[in-house]
C-alpha cells in the first residue's frame, strides 16, 4: 500500500496530475484576482460604490446568459479542449481591454466593461476546470485531493493580489496605470493554454458525453430535475440561493467601508484590497492544507453544509456590532475563509456523484444560476435602499441596519436547510440520477 505523505495526504503515484491542475488552477486565479482588483478599484473610485449594485445586476443578468451558452457545450465536447479554447479567448480578451485603455477609452465605460469580462472569466473557467477534474477521480478520491487541488487557487490568490497591491503602492509614486498588468493576465492564461497542451499526464478518461439535443431549454430542463427531485441538491439549492443574499450585503458593506476609508483613491483602494485579499487567501491555504481534507474525510459530505450559512449569521452579526473597516473586513474575512476552505471542497465533491454526462449542467446550476439570482436580488433590496436614502427617507445608518438583520435572517434559514440537507443525504444516495459512471464503483461515495 503506497505510503501518504505527511501533510498533503497524496499518493506518490498522484503527484504529476495534482500538481498540474494545481498549476493551472494557480495561474488562472493569479489573472482573475489581479484583473479583479484592477477592475473593483478603478470602478468604485471613478464611478462610486452605491453603483456598483447596478453594476452587479449586469453582471450577474450577463453572466446568466454566459452560463447557459457554456452549458451547451461542457457536457457535449472534450473538457480539456474547452479549457484550451476558453483561455486562449480570455487572453485575447485582456489584451484587448489594455488596448482601450491605451487608447484613452473613458473610465466610466471601460472599468465596468473590465469588470463585466473579468467575472465572465470567474463564472466559466472554474466550471470547465472542475468539470474537466471530476472526470479523473472517483468520490472518494475527491474528498482527500480536492482540497489540495484547491490550493492552487490559494497560490494564484496569494501571487495576484499581491502584484496588485504592490503594484499599487509602486503607481502611486511613478503616476503609471493599473491597467498595464492585464498584459501579464493575458501571457500567463497562454502559458495556461501551454500546460494544458503540454504538461497533463496521459490517462485515458472513459467519462461519457451528453448526446441530449443541445439547447437552453435543455439545459435548463437537466439541471432542475435533480434540484426538483434529489432531495440533497434541493436543499443545496435553498442554501446557496440565501447564502448568496448574505454575501452579496457583506461584499457591499466591505467595499463601501474601504471606500470611505481610503478616501475614493483608486490605487489606494487596489492596494487596501490586494493587502486584505492576501492575509485572507494565506489563512485559506493554512486551512486547506492541514485541516480540509481531513475533516472532510472524517465528518462526511452530509454534515459539511452547515458551516457555511453559520459563519455568514455570524459575521453578518459582528459586521453589525463593529462599526466602520475593521467589522466589515473581520466580516468578509469569516466568510470567505469558510466559503473557499470548506464549503467549495465539499461542494464539488458533492457534485462528483452526478454522473458524467450530466454533471456540467447540474454545476451551472448550483454554482451559477442560485448565486447569480440571489445576487440580483441582493443588489435590487440594496439599491431600493439606497434610492431611499437618497430621497432623505432613511439614514445610512438605518440602511447598514437593515441589510445587515437581512443577511442574518438569510443565515439563519441557510442553516435549517443545511440540516435538511443531513436528513435526506442517505435517502438521497438510492437515487437513479446519481448512478455512478461505469468507470466507478456503484458504491463510490456512499457513506456508512
Amino acid at each position: 500500500m503506497a505510503l501518504k505523505t505527511p501533510f498533503l495526504n497524496i499518493k506518490p503515484e498522484e503527484y504529476k496530475q495534482v500538481f498540474s491542475f494545481m498549476l493551472i488552477l494557480a495561474l488562472s486565479t493569479l489573472v482573475l484576482e489581479l484583473s479583479d482588483v484592477i477592475a473593483t478599484g478603478g470602478f468604485v473610485s471613478n464611478v462610486g460604490p452605491d453603483n456598483i449594485v447596478f453594476l452587479w445586476i449586469a453582471d450577474m443578468l450577463i453572466t446568466i446568459v454566459t452560463a447557459g451558452i457554456y452549458a451547451l457545450a461542457v457536457d457535449r465536447m472534450d473538457r480539456l479542449k474547452l479549457l484550451k479554447w476558453l483561455s486562449l479567448g480570455f487572453a485575447a480578451v485582456f489584451l484587448a481591454m489594455r488596448i482601450l485603455f491605451m487608447l484613452k477609452f473613458p473610465d466610466w465605460a471601460a472599468y465596468p466593461l473590465l469588470y463585466i469580462l473579468t467575472d465572465q472569466f470567474y463564472a466559466i473557467f472554474p466550471l470547465a476546470f472542475w468539470a474537466m477534474v471530476n472526470d479523473f477521480y472517483t468520490s472518494t478520491e475527491a474528498k482527500r485531493l480536492y482540497p489540495i487541488i484547491i490550493m492552487g487557487s490559494a497560490l494564484g490568490s496569494i501571487s495576484g493580489n499581491g502584484l496588485a497591491a504592490l503594484s499599487g503602492w509602486i503607481l502611486q509614486r511613478t503616476g503609471g496605470d493599473a491597467s498595464s498588468l492585464l498584459i501579464v493576465g493575458a501571457i500567463l492564461l497562454l502559458v495556461t493554454m501551454l500546460i494544458l497542451q503540454f504538461a497533463l499526464p496521459k490517462r485515458t478518461v472513459n467519462a461519457r458525453q451528453s448526446r441530449d439535443e443541445g439547447d437552453v431549454r435543455q439545459t435548463i430542463k437537466v439541471g432542475w430535475d435533480y434540484i426538483k427531485n434529489v432531495p440533497i441538491f434541493t436543499f443545496l439549492a435553498v442554501s446557496m440561493v440565501l447564502s448568496g443574499l448574505a454575501f452579496t450585503i457583506i461584499e457591499y458593506h466591505f467595499i463601501f467601508e474601504v471606500d470611505q476609508a481610503v478616501s475614493q483613491n483608486p490605487l489606494q483602494f487596489q492596494a487596501f484590497y490586494g493587502t486584505f485579499k492576501i492575509i485572507l487567501i494565506i489563512s485559506i491555504l493554512s486551512v486547506q492544507a492541514f485541516i480540509s481534507g481531513r475533516f472532510l474525510e472524517r465528518i462526511g459530505l452530509k454534515n459539511s453544509f452547515i458551516f457555511q450559512p453559520v459563519a455568514l449569521a455570524l459575521a453578518s452579526l459582528l459586521a453589525a456590532l463593529m462599526q466602520g473597516v475593521l467589522g466589515a473586513a473581520v466580516a468578509k474575512y469569516l466568510v470567505r475563509l469558510v466559503q473557499q476552505s470548506w464549503d467549495e471542497p465539499a461542494r464539488k465533491s458533492l457534485q462528483n456523484l452526478i454522473p458524467d454526462e450530466r454533471r456540467g449542467r447540474v454545476a451551472v446550476m448550483i454554482d451559477r444560476y442560485f448565486y447569480d439570482i440571489s445576487t440580483i436580488v441582493g443588489s435590487l433590496v440594496l439599491g431600493v435602499l439606497l434610492f431611499l436614502r437618497n430621497l432623505s427617507f432613511i439614514s445610512q445608518g438605518q440602511i447598514i441596519n437593515v441589510y445587515l438583520g437581512l443577511a442574518i435572517a438569510a443565515a439563519l434559514v441557510a442553516i435549517t436547510a443545511g440540516f435538511r440537507l443531513r436528513a435526506k443525504y442517505e435517502q438521497s444516495l438510492l437515487d437513479w440520477r446519481l448512478s455512478r459512471s461505469r468507470r466507478k464503483s456503484a458504491l463510490d461515495g456512499i457513506e456508512f
